[in-house]
This record gives structure tokens, sequence and C-alpha cells, in this order.
């Protein structure tokens, strides 16, 4: 599903890559910057065809600085193992490639002023900085039935979208360019209901079966939500950011593999699995962190995905949610 949104944006990547001005003949390693890298499967690609589209144009020794940026907690492990050891790594039959890991949130200043020439980020910033209010009656507070509720999520999207471009402001070089890919909000509703819901139900009645307490159940809240078009671009219209250019934007329907694959199977079982399995990857971390401390949570997220992927296989329907596209250029001037 990742692999399938980041997709989306990669043309505008390689284009960024393409028209970039460089100096074949600069000793200055060229900087990319992998903004929420995770364990690194979905960077390959991108990084991997920015590299080629870069190497003709800047010379066969120019190095290259790639540079990982996710949490703390991030398991770095397994991203150094992919580029070790996967076929697919970006290294594989590239030379002068240098990656580098940074343990810190993109939300803050990571990596040096004026160091990258070209940013990426894919499936990331929908993630929040941290949740500003309980939601006790949802998974994820922009579908609570509380007004306050999201509001102060939509503030939350605000303040983090306003630090990202902020702290990317002084890391770019002028001229370079970062391309960004997230989830959106569309023109008639946020998108992902009917996932969402199906997640969230599947959590209330792995309650309902005595797994978890009321109390777990209304301490869970995923800090992720999409944002709209309006509220990606009010920080270049009412002046918070400077020193960015808001080039492009693009609002478009998210591919939905796992529906394609039931169309031509017919197989609503395997349709439940995939889409479970891929929930529980994605959210189950992040809504197992909100149960008690002795409480089993492999058990519970077991009964969840099974849960989930009955709901699913009883009532298969295709995904309706968006992704914006961002194309956001550089002028030094931060």
């Amino acid at each position: 599903m990742q692999a399938a949104n980041l997709g989306s944006a990669l043309p505008l990547f390689l284009a960024a890559a393409a028209e970039y001005p460089v100096a074949a003949a600069s000793p200055t390693p060229f900087g990319i910057a992998d903004y929420g890298a995770s364990q690194g499967r979905n960077s390959m690609i991108p990084m991997a065809a920015a590299i080629d589209t870069l190497r003709p144009r800047i010379g066969p020794d120019r190095p290259i600085v790639i540079s990982h940026v996710d949490l703390p907690s991030n398991d770095f492990t397994s991203l150094f193992t992919v580029l070790d050891e996967d076929p697919a790594s970006y290294l594989a039959g590239r030379a002068n490639v240098y990656p580098m890991a940074i343990g810190r949130s993109h939300f803050s200043e990571v990596l040096p002023v004026h160091s990258i020439d070209l940013g990426w980020t894919s499936n990331a910033l929908h993630w929040m900085s941290r949740n500003p209010c309980a939601v006790p009656d949802h998974g994820w507070g922009v579908f609570s039935a509380d007004p306050a509720v999201r509001a102060a999520i939509d503030a939350q999207l605000d303040a983090d979208w306003v630090a990202f471009l902020h702290a990317r402001a002084r890391e770019m070089r002028p001229g370079g360019r970062l391309v960004c890919q997230f989830m959106g909000r569309g023109p008639d509703s946020h998108g992902f209901e009917w996932m969402a819901n199906a997640f969230w139900q599947s959590w209330v009645d792995t309650a309902d079966a005595g797994l978890l307490s009321q109390g777990e159940l209304e301490r869970i809240s995923a800090p992720s939500a999409g944002r709209s078009a309006a509220q990606i671009e009010a920080p270049f219209r009412d002046g918070r950011v400077t020193g960015l250019r808001l080039a492009d934007l693009a609002t478009v329907q998210a591919p939905d593999p796992y529906w394609d694959a039931y169309r031509n199977s017919g197989d609503a079982v395997q349709l439940g699995r995939v889409w479970a399995d891929m929930m529980r990857a994605a959210n189950g971390p992040s809504f197992a962190a909100a149960l008690d401390p002795g409480r089993d949570r492999g058990t519970v997220l077991d009964a969840v995905t099974e849960a989930l992927a009955a709901r699913i296989a009883a009532d298969p329907q295709q995904n309706r949610s968006f992704n914006v596209i961002v194309v956001i250029e550089a002028s030094g001037a931060a």
C-alpha cells in the first residue's frame, strides 16, 4: 500500500533531480534527505532513481550523501540491513554514495544549514508529533464526534506543518526542492472512513470480548490525520513560512492495490487478511501503546487482526482515501 502511494510522487522527485542546477566539479557532497525513512524498504526505489538521474549530471566522483531521518525508536537496524543485503539496495552497483541515519524528529532541524539539495518524504507527514487531546470515542481524533477534539487535531496538524517547514527552510540549499507525499483530505470528506471505522470497531469488539478494558479502549488514539489543500497552503499564504515557495500541490485519490487484486480473484477472505495485516503493521503499535503495562499486547493484536479480517471479508469494499503531493522550492532567504 505504501509503495503504491509513493509512486504518484516519484516522477516529481526525478524531475527535481533532473532540473536542479548542479556543478559537476563541485567538491561539496550532494545532499539528499529522506524524512520519515522507517525501515527503508520504500526508500530504495526513489533514492536509486534519484542517484541514477543525478550521476550523469554531477559526474562519477562527486559524493552523494543520503540522510535517513526518523524517530530514535525507529528500526534503523532493518534499514541498514536492507542497504547492505537487499538486491534492491540503492548502494548496489552505485559508487560514491554514503548513507547515514539520524534518530530525531523531522519536526525539528536535524541537518546542517544549507546542506540539502533534494528532500523526499513519503507516507510520513500525516503522523503528528503528539496527540493533542484524549479521544474516547474513536481511534482517530479526526473522526471523533466531538468538534473540540477535531479542532485540536487541526491545530496540531498546523503547528507540526509549520515546524516542519521552518526546519527545512534552514536545511535546504537555495534552489533545492522537497517532494512530499502523505495522507490528505478529499473535497467532500476526509477519506479513509471505511477502514478507520472498521479498525476501530474491531478494537471495540475485542474489548467487548474481555481482552482489554473500557479504560484502555478510551485511551487509544492514533496521532495521525490528513491535511486539506487549504491547510497545506495556509502558512505560505499568511507569511508564517519564509525561504520556501509552494511550487506544486495536488490532491489525488489514493490507489487501493488490495481492491484491484480482489476484483481479479473474488477472494474476500484474502482481501480481509491483507488489509488486516497492513493495518496491524501501520497502526497496531500506536493503538497498543494505550494498553495496560501488564497486558499481553500480542494476544490483543492477534484478536483485533482476526476481527478486522472477518469484518472486511463479510463486507468487502474499496477503500477511498486521498494523497497529497507537494513540491517545495527553497529560496535560501530563511
